[in-house]
């Protein structure tokens, strides 16, 4: 008997040891508390220079700056980053607060949540000419996806000369003999909003005054990834791959957005605007990437302007004119520093862009679309399929036109280079979610979650090519075997014809497979061909959050041990029964 009792001491600490393990089993697993960058712009000098004169909004005496934007993770505490960095003299915040957001695109706040940010204790903060600072450490509870307000108030008329461009929406109330003595920081409204933005072309800069980054503290923790390229990345398509993990219980991993409209990898912005184009990318790349608070992934999406400015029109004679090899190397010198700080780095192959002519001063034509431009963005592309440095990168070859596939597809663009939002849920849709340590196959695409059918115009096109090569064939018969509409290797498997019902149903249903190009690591072979993949979504319940990711294996596990025990311990106590029976 007491041998069957050690045994049973033996089997029960087993239990004891692997039952946690039930919670932690995720690929994704919750990490320590700590801080992470959970919402982020790229600030740039927002000042434009005209002849001899820098022309700055400015943000009159007594007015209030209603910053609005949504964080990628959640937690109990909030901290806040104001930059100066292009001011010549300092900026004085004379008030500043953080709220939950009432209505999107209104400049309203739920006041009963407004929160004061302070600066070592005072409620004033003063930023240094070029430089930055980080507010105090306030209690401020948040979810993953939640849209929140910072109103910062200046009793001084101020010029805004650091800003970054997009991920928010910022208003501006505007000063009343009425309501001078109100700061509006608390205030449910604002008196007389107004929207600050800057329009260019097709593209409109939202302007976020010397706010620069949100950091969140939560106790389970968090990884954080980065997205930073050009203006094709900016858009929401952080945005969306963040929400389908929110979605699926992920709340781990937060993901903001460093893109810069017309940024280029080797040089500056140039130009009447050149200073919202930001600095080049791989000057910029410690600050707005490698010294993001909580990094563990970045998303790089560059090197297409590098290639189109010095064919521009109005910039060609005044930008560097670098090779598809300068490039490649800029490509490599971000890995290097990316691998020396323990940070995955993923590559974006360059979007279609044939058709897009840019809009100089109201004229179209500055760049137009040449093969010779093509083939050195197809160079790059291939460097990102070929490598062995980097780790991983996303074909975007999936949002081209099948009928030319230098092209996007009309619904994916505007102007033939931007993304739109249906886009931008294409490619959110792209990137593997195992680039961020996930393994979930229950998780639902972007496409799914917002109910929409990104690919149903590609489609249809397709369907169109086929059928125009099979009227053909049938009115000029031939005893040789119909060709096939010429694309690129990799893009010879398409997303299958539209039956009846994806042509007429009103929201986007999932097919049971979908076909995609196939995502490779670094070391794929450049003629890797498309193929049949299973989706990555599951229109089954998700996986509860508290078992975890991969969790269910190691659960059923112990429950089976449990199980075990349990029998081992009633056939013994009825064999024991037993045998003082008969004794």
């Amino acid at each position: 008997m007491k041998k069957i009792k050690n045994l049973l001491t033996v089997v029960l600490a087993l239990i004891i040891f692997l039952a946690p393990v039930s919670g932690v089993a995720g690929i994704k697993a919750e990490a320590a508390g700590n801080w992470a960058c959970s919402w982020a712009t790229s600030i740039v000098n927002s000042s434009v220079s005209l002849a001899s004169l820098s022309l700055q909004d400015i943000i009159p005496a007594k007015s209030t700056v209603r910053i609005e934007l949504k964080v990628t993770t959640g937690g109990e505490k909030l901290r806040f980053e104001f930059s100066n960095e292009y001011g010549s003299s300092p900026v004085v915040i004379s008030e500043a607060t953080v709220a939950k957001t009432l209505g999107e695109g209104k400049a309203d706040i739920v006041a009963s949540t407004a929160t004061a940010i302070t600066f070592n204790g005072n409620t004033e903060g003063t930023i240094p000419a070029g430089k930055t600072i980080w507010s105090d450490e306030i209690d401020f509870k948040t979810q993953a996806l939640d849209a929140l307000t910072v109103s910062l108030y200046f009793a001084n008329s101020t010029y805004i000369t650091s800003a970054g461009l997009s991920n928010a929406r910022t208003f501006m109330g505007l000063r009343s003999v009425f309501r001078e003595e109100v700061s509006q920081c608390y205030e449910k409204d604002l008196l007389s909003p107004r929207e600050v933005n800057i329009s260019s072309g097709t593209i409109t800069y939202h302007t976020t005054p010397f706010l620069s980054q949100i950091d969140t503290y939560s106790t389970s923790g968090a990884d954080v990834a980065v997205f930073i390229g050009d203006s094709t990345l900016v858009n929401d398509t952080y945005y969306y791959f963040a929400e389908k993990l929110v979605k699926a219980g992920i709340k781990n991993v937060s993901v903001v957005n460093e893109a810069v409209v017309a940024n280029k990898l080797l040089s500056d912005g140039t130009g009447l605007i050149g200073n919202l184009y930001g600095k080049a990318l791989r000057d910029r790349f410690e600050r707005d990437a490698l010294s993001i608070t909580g990094v563990k992934y970045i998303f790089v999406k560059i090197g297409l302007n590098d290639i189109l400015h010095q064919f521009s029109k109005s910039m060609g004679a005044d930008v560097p004119h670098p090779t598809s090899e300068d490039i490649i190397a800029g490509y490599k010198n971000l890995v290097k520093k990316a691998h020396a700080k323990g940070i995955k780095i993923y590559f974006f192959t360059k979007t279609s862009w044939k058709g897009y002519e840019r809009a100089f001063l109201g004229q179209t034509g500055d760049i137009v679309w040449t093969q010779q431009m093509q083939d050195m963005c197809d160079e790059l592309d291939k460097w990102i399929k070929i490598n062995t440095s980097a780790d991983g990168y996303i074909d975007c070859s999936a949002l081209s036109n099948p009928a030319d596939t230098n092209a996007l597809c009309p619904t994916f663009t505007t102007d033939g280079a931007h993304l739109t939002p249906l886009a931008s849920i294409a490619l959110a849709d792209l990137i593997p979610v195992s680039f961020v340590g996930v393994n979930n196959s229950n998780i639902k695409n972007a496409a799914y979650i917002n109910k929409v059918d990104p690919y149903k115009e590609r489609r249809e096109i397709l369907y169109d090519l086929e059928h125009q090569t099979e009227t053909t064939t049938k009115e000029e018969p031939t005893t040789e075997k119909p060709t096939e509409p010429t694309t690129k290797k990799e893009e010879s498997t398409t997303a299958p014809a539209p039956t009846e019902e994806a042509t007429t149903a009103p929201t986007y249903i999932p097919p049971e497979i979908v076909t995609v190009p196939v995502i490779g690591g670094a070391d794929t072979a450049p003629d890797s061909q498309a193929g049949l993949v299973d989706p990555d979504y599951n229109i089954t319940d998700t996986v509860p959050e508290e078992i975890g990711n991969g969790a269910p294996i190691v659960f059923i596990l112990v429950l089976f041990l449990v199980i075990v025990v349990s029998g081992t311990i009633v056939f013994l106590t009825l064999g024991r029964k037993k045998e003082e029976e008969f004794e």
